[in-house]
C-alpha cells in the first residue's frame, strides 16, 4: 500500500505540473487574442482565464497523456520504476491506475457539458458589456442536422429580427429558409412570409409559417450556440457506452505501454510509445468528433475493437 500511495503522489505531482503548464500556455495565447477586443482589461483577464479552463476541459485525453509521460519520466529518473515493477505485478499496478482511468474517462465523455459551463460563464461575463443578439440552435438527429439562426432577437421588438434555417444531410443543404418579416405569437415566432431553397430552386412563399422555437428559453439562453440532440434513446445509449468503453481501454493502454518492461529501462527512449499514443489520440479525436453521418457508429465500434486488441496484445507482454 505504501508503494501505491507513493505512486499516487508522483502521479498527482505530474498532473499539477501538466495542468499549470497547460493553463499558462493557453492563458497567454488567450490573453494575446483578447487584447484586440474592446473590453475592459479586467474583463479581458477574466475572459482569458475562462478560455484557458475551457480549453483544458475540452482536452482531458491530452492532459492524461502528458501527465503519464511526465509520471514515467520522473520514475525513470531515479530508477524507481524498475524497482516498483520488480515488486509489483501488473495486476497490483492496476489498483493504482484503474481509478485514474475511470476518472479521466468520465471527464472525457462529460467534456461537452463542462465546456458549455465555461461558455455560459463567458457569456454572463460579456453580457455585462454586450447583449447577445444572435442565437443559433443546432438540432442533430441520426441522419441530418438542422441549423436555426435567429438574428437580432429580443422579447418585444421584431422589426430587425431575421430567421434562417438550414437542413443539412451528408454535408449538402437540402432545405434552407429565410425571413425578415416576423411577428410574435404567444411564446413563439411566426414568419408572415419567407424565402425557401429546395431541390436547387428558390421561391418566395406568402403563407405564414410557425417557427418551432420557445421564445422565452431562447432569450434566457446565454450561449450563442445551443446543441439539441434528438437521437433515439437506445442508439444514444449504445453510443455513450461505446465511447465509455473506448476511453477506458485507451487510457488503460497508455498506462500499459509506458509501463512495458522494455520502456522502463532508464536507457530506453520513450519515443515509440509517445508516437503510438499520439497517433491513437488523433485517431480518437477524428472518429468521435467528426460530422460524418454515414457509418459513424461502425467507425466508432471499430475504434473500440482496435484499442481493445492493442490493450490485449500489450497485456500479454506483462
Amino acid at each position: 500500500m505504501k508503494i501505491i500511495k507513493q505512486l499516487y503522489l508522483k502521479y498527482f505531482f505530474s498532473l499539477i505540473i501538466c495542468l499549470l503548464s497547460s493553463f499558462i500556455i493557453f492563458f497567454i495565447f488567450s490573453l494575446l487574442g483578447n487584447l484586440s477586443e474592446s473590453y475592459y482589461f479586467k474583463t479581458i483577464i477574466n475572459l482569458s482565464f475562462l478560455n484557458s479552463l475551457q480549453i483544458i476541459s475540452y482536452v482531458p485525453a491530452f492532459i492524461f497523456l502528458i501527465t503519464v509521460i511526465l509520471f514515467i519520466i520522473f520514475l525513470k529518473s531515479k530508477n524507481e520504476i524498475t524497482i516498483i515493477k520488480s515488486y509489483m505485478s501488473i495486476k497490483k499496478l492496476s489498483l493504482f491506475f484503474i481509478p485514474i482511468v475511470i476518472i479521466f474517462t468520465v471527464l472525457e465523455i462529460s467534456k461537452i457539458n463542462i465546456t458549455d459551463f465555461f461558455e455560459n460563464s463567458k457569456s454572463d461575463l460579456l453580457d455585462k458589456q454586450n447583449t447577445i443578439l444572435t442565437k443559433i440552435l443546432v438540432n442533430e438527429n441520426l441522419k441530418s442536422k438542422t441549423y436555426t439562426v435567429i438574428k437580432n432577437v429580443s422579447n418585444e421588438d421584431f422589426e430587425n429580427t431575421e430567421y434562417r434555417s438550414y437542413i443539412i444531410f451528408d454535408k449538402t443543404i437540402q432545405l434552407a429558409e429565410f425571413s425578415n418579416n416576423l411577428i410574435r405569437f404567444n411564446n413563439t415566432i411566426v414568419a408572415d412570409n419567407y424565402t425557401q431553397y429546395k431541390n436547387n430552386l428558390i421561391k418566395d412563399i406568402y403563407d405564414q409559417k410557425l417557427i418551432d422555437i420557445n421564445l422565452q428559453d431562447l432569450n434566457e439562453q446565454n450561449l450563442t450556440v445551443k446543441y439539441i440532440n434528438e437521437k433515439n434513446d437506445l442508439i444514444y445509449s449504445i453510443e455513450f457506452i461505446n465511447i465509455f468503453i473506448f476511453y477506458l481501454l485507451f487510457f488503460s493502454y497508455i498506462f500499459l505501454i509506458f509501463l512495458n518492461r522494455k520502456f522502463i529501462n532508464p536507457k530506453e527512449s520513450l519515443m515509440y510509445p509517445i508516437i503510438i499514443c499520439v497517433i491513437l489520440l488523433l485517431y480518437s479525436f477524428f472518429i468521435f468528433n467528426n460530422s460524418l453521418s454515414i457509418y459513424k457508429q461502425e467507425y466508432e465500434f471499430l475504434a473500440s475493437i482496435i484499442v481493445g486488441i492493442l490493450l490485449f496484445k500489450e497485456s500479454l507482454y506483462e
